[in-house]
């Protein structure tokens, strides 16, 4: 077989190979005898000596020695061709080319012809003039025409050829002499490759040519220079050497043909088909050629019918072009004459086409299920079986067939009709699938639209987890049922999520029955504007009874007044007035400006239908008005209708409460927040309700649930100063509810001697209604607990010690120490006002006496934002306190009492600090069978630091050091002393 030459996309190459072969071998002489020397005996041994050593000189590279010898050599046989010949491959082998070449030239001259002499010159490599310029080549050129010679030629040439001028280089080969010479053969090679080189075809077409008809070309000159005039587009001189018998294999043809079906010259082609038929030697040569016969064949039908095959597979692919031409034409005979020719099982799908077209309802059957068996994979053939199949009224065969192929890989839109055909199939016959079936056609697919068609399998109809996982991508390129489906899905558990979906739906078929379900879950979802819209789309003809009451209820919700007027003005037109809903909503128009007329229409609504929400509504209207137990009951009888509605039950907590039913407020409260874990206001009010039942553990577990609820916020957006300030209550609540033991140091030092304080007025200071130079106390208390007398008191017992300066002039309080230990009781809750009984006892026998102290002591105005407590928000606050105390000594029958009123702000320095400047007025009075007292006014100064704060528990320390200002604005029965004083003050706080 012959090898191809020709592929397609042979042009894409650059054919660039030697035309010529390589240099001749330079001729070499080996033996050193007489006789190959051409020498008698005795000449021979004349100079074999010399001739030994010089070639032993030149094999070690002595360079000097070699030359030297040769030469002697040739000065004794200056005629011998061999000897020339050996002294000439010396000169070359060390770098003598010019000595060569003169040498061999003067020899010539003795032996004109000698080939061993012309050859050993050619192969002497040319050694061209420096010609740079096309002037210096013309110059070059006269010197070669003066005195022309091979080499002067092949310099010539070879220059023109690096100087791009190749009607120069061409001009040289006109001389016969050169012409014939092995240089001008090389000559002509080179020209020929310039030429393709430089892509000058016709100068590449003109060599070869020239060649052929001179000598001849090889089988791969033919190919080169084929490939030549196809680079060329040279069509006219290819196809008419092809007449004259070259290019004229099949390869050839088929090459050509290729060639110009790449240029796209189609009606070229088209004549060049129609005038040629060759006859190849491969069947994938000859499709090839069946192939351009069908592509670009004037009446490819005919052409292919006239082509003779060789190769039966080639005679299929004829019958297989044909084909749907005679099916298409009503030629049936003729296609079934052109089928008996090839193999029963060859060409299926024209038999299946020929079929369909003759009614042969069997036989496309037979064929189909051929077609598929041999391909399962393929798509296509499964379409045309399962759509066979139905047409047969075959459909259990053809859903018994899919579901085996499910799912269907490879063309995505191929799958999606298969997918629909099947799912359509199983709709009308479920039970066609198995249980195994069914789970894996649950299974989501990839493609959108296979996911939205399985959402329609029926065992799906009423299994939302399935639906969830088809549709939960929410794909936008999901329909409005898909939506719909997945709203339905989504309604009970995840509101938002079914509004959203519903949205959707509505947005891709915006038609009332959407708009409805759009309202309805928008309402479910309580986003109630969504919800208005979505009724307000509605006309009132188109809504049903249900929906004006629902939509009614909506407007309520969303506070758009009108609309509930308006929709149940409709209601009411429609004879709807006599409902419990209606009632209902009606009350709602009275509120809050009339809750006595809305009371009346809950009450009516509760005569119709007693109801939940209508208990509900009476108990907000009763609590509203102050009758909280009718509020109470009307909660009791909703939980009895829905013992579920947690925020029923809620409500129930907070009515309690007001009741001052804290017991049973907790185990309200409690339930409701099982049901709604996550509301912030449960969980604060069950903090308060824990610390007034003194329940410690939970009032700490509430508190700390409503810190980290406030932290959690504070994560996503920054703290108002309301909400800063409830986190701080509630870390005060959880560390003062805990708190059972307190430490506290107060003590003032006057920097005069005759200095007379009343700076000591502190709640339970030291001595009520005295006034000394300096005093100290230092107190320990501890906490029995609340509600231990009554409902909401806290009691505790302490122990103190405390001194002062009497009427000496020391400075430090360290006269009159005393002990006290007592309790103390705190009656109010809300109130700062104690009674306390203290028995006292001096430390020194010689300074007072022992004797049993009661004592009442309050604080006012010290509370909420003008308490000294530290203030999260801001940069400072005001503060300010009414102190009042009074006390008896039982045994001396003394009476004391003190009123102090101070003002002050907290500059806030750190976190943590303050700077409080204030200024305070005092009355104090002591009697003691004679009344004495004193009216004095300060200003003063103090650093206040709190310590000790941690993530749950507000600031536990305090410690204040201060300095005062005082003047004695008047006094009573007592000497005022220094009217002007100055006083350090200390508290410690722990």
């Amino acid at each position: 077989m012959k090898k191809k030459i020709f592929m397609p996309g042979l042009l894409s190459l650059v054919i660039a190979s030697a035309l010529s072969g390589g240099a001749l071998a330079q001729a070499t002489i080996t033996e050193t005898s007489a006789e190959a020397l051409g020498l008698s005996d005795y000449r021979h041994f004349v100079i074999y000596p010399h001739l030994e050593k010089a070639i032993r000189a030149q094999k070690n590279n002595d360079e000097q020695t070699a030359l030297r010898e040769f030469a002697e050599v040739r000065r004794r046989e200056p005629h011998n061709v061999a000897l020339t010949l050996y002294q000439a491959q010396a000169l070359r082998h060390f770098g003598h080319n010019k000595q060569a070449y003169a040498v061999l030239t003067e020899q010539l001259k003795h032996h004109p012809g000698d080939k061993r002499l012309e050859e050993s010159l050619a192969a002497i490599p040319v050694e061209p003039m420096a010609v740079t310029t096309v002037k210096a080549l013309h110059a070059q050129l006269q010197q070669c025409d003066a005195a022309p010679d091979v080499r002067c030629r092949s310099e010539v040439g070879q220059n023109a050829l690096r100087l791009g001028e190749l009607k120069v280089a061409q001009a040289q080969l006109t001389d016969p002499a050169f012409a014939s010479a092995p240089q001008g053969e090389t000559l002509r090679n080179a020209i020929l490759q310039r030429a393709i080189y430089l892509r000058q075809w016709e100068v590449a077409d003109a060599l070869f040519s020239e060649r052929e008809q001179q000598h001849g070309l090889s089988a791969a000159e033919q190919q080169q220079w084929f490939t030549v005039l196809l680079a060329g587009k040279n069509d006219e001189r290819l196809q008419a050497r092809q007449a004259q018998g070259l290019f004229t294999s099949p390869e050839y043809s088929l090459a050509y043909a290729t060639t110009l079906e790449q240029r796209g010259e189609r009606a070229r082609l088209q004549d060049y088909l129609a005038q040629h038929q060759p006859v190849f030697q491969t069947p994938e040569e000859e499709k090839r050629w069946l192939y351009l016969l069908s592509r670009y064949s004037a009446q490819p039908e005919k052409a292919l019918a006239q082509y003779s095959a060789r190769f039966n597979e080639n005679r299929l692919f004829i019958a297989g072009e044909t084909l749907p031409g005679l099916i298409r034409r009503g030629e049936y005979g003729t296609a079934r004459q052109l089928l008996a020719g090839v193999p029963e099982n060859a060409l299926p799908q024209a038999r299946y086409s020929l079929s369909l077209a003759t009614h042969n309802t069997p036989e496309t059957l037979r064929l189909a299920r051929q077609l598929y068996a041999s391909q399962p994979q393929n798509l296509q053939r499964l379409d045309t079986l399962s759509w066979q199949l139905i047409k047969a009224g075959q459909d259990q065969e053809a859903a018994h067939i899919l579901v085996q192929a499910y799912p269907f890989p490879g063309d995505e839109e191929a799958a999606e009709a298969l997918t629909g055909r099947l799912i359509g199939l199983l709709r009308a016959h479920p039970n066609w699938a198995t249980a195994a079936q069914k789970a894996k056609l649950s299974q989501p697919l990839a493609s959108f639209r296979q996911r939205q068609l399985q959402s329609q399998l029926p065992w799906l109809a009423e299994n939302c987890a399935s639906v969830r996982k088809l549709l939960g991508d929410l794909s936008p390129s999901y329909d409005a049922a898909a939506w719909s489906q997945l709203a339905a899905c989504y309604r009970d558990d995840v509101p938002g999520m079914a509004l959203y979906a519903a949205q959707q739906a509505q947005a891709r078929a915006p038609d009332s029955w959407r708009h409805r379900a759009v309202a309805y879950q928008a309402y479910q979802a309580q986003d109630y504007a969504a919800a208005m819209r979505a009724w307000k789309t509605l006309p009132l003809v188109e809504m049903r009874n249900e929906d004006l009451i629902a939509a009614a209820n909506t407007a309520q919700a969303a506070g758009e007044s009108q609309s509930v007027a308006s929709w149940l003005q409709e209601a009411q037109k429609r004879g709807m007035d006599n409902s419990e809903n209606y009632w209902w909503l009606h009350a709602q128009r009275y509120l809050p400006q009339e809750p006595e007329k809305a009371l009346a229409d809950v009450n009516r609504a509760l005569a119709i239908a007693p109801s939940e929400r209508a208990y509900v509504l009476r108990a907000q209207l009763y609590r509203e008005t102050g009758n909280t137990p009718a509020a109470v009951d009307d909660l009791r009888q909703a939980l009895a209708i829905n013992p579920h509605n947690a925020t029923s039950r809620a409500a129930l907590g907070y009515a309690l409460w007001d009741e001052g039913e804290a017991e049973a407020s907790r185990v309200e409260l409690e339930l409701a927040l099982k049901a709604m874990p996550d509301d912030p206001a449960l969980i604060r009010q069950l903090a308060y309700v824990s610390q007034r039942l003194d329940d410690v553990a939970a009032t700490r577990h509430y508190a700390r649930q409503a810190v980290d609820d406030i932290d959690n916020e504070a994560e996503i957006r920054p703290l108002s100063a309301e909400q800063t300030q409830q986190r701080f209550a509630f870390r005060r609540l959880h560390e003062d509810i805990a708190r059972r033991w307190s430490f506290s140091f107060d003590s003032t030092l006057g920097l005069r001697s005759g200095a007379v304080n009343s700076a000591n007025n502190a709640v339970n200071g030291a001595s009520p209604g005295k006034s000394y130079r300096s005093y100290g106390q230092f107190e320990a208390e501890y906490r029995l607990g609340r509600n231990q007398l009554i409902e909401g008191d806290l009691l505790s017992v302490y122990s103190r010690l405390f001194a002062d300066t009497a009427g000496s002039g020391v400075a430090m309080p360290v006269k009159n120490p005393m002990l006290g230990a007592g309790v103390r009781w705190k009656p109010l809750r809300d109130t700062v006002f104690f009674l306390a009984v203290e028995q006292q006892a001096p430390l020194d026998k010689h300074h007072g006496e022992a004797d049993t102290l009661l004592r009442a002591s309050a604080s006012f105005f010290n509370n909420g934002r003008f308490s000294d407590e530290w203030h999260p928000a801001g940069a400072g606050w005001f503060a300010n306190n009414l102190y009042l105390d009074g006390a008896q000594y039982v045994r001396q029958d003394i009476q004391a009492w003190t009123a102090d009123y101070r003002i002050s702000w907290h500059q806030k320095v750190a976190h943590g600090q303050t700077l409080e400047p204030y200024g305070h007025l005092q009355a104090n009075g002591y009697r003691d069978g004679e009344t004495r007292g004193a009216q004095t006014g300060g200003v003063g100064v103090r650093w206040n630091i709190w310590t000790g704060e941690t993530g749950y528990d507000a600031w536990p320390h305090k410690i204040s050091l201060g300095l005062e200002y005082q003047r004695t604005l008047k006094t009573v029965n007592q000497h005022a002393g220094e009217r002007n004083n100055a006083f350090i003050t200390l508290g410690v706080h722990w």
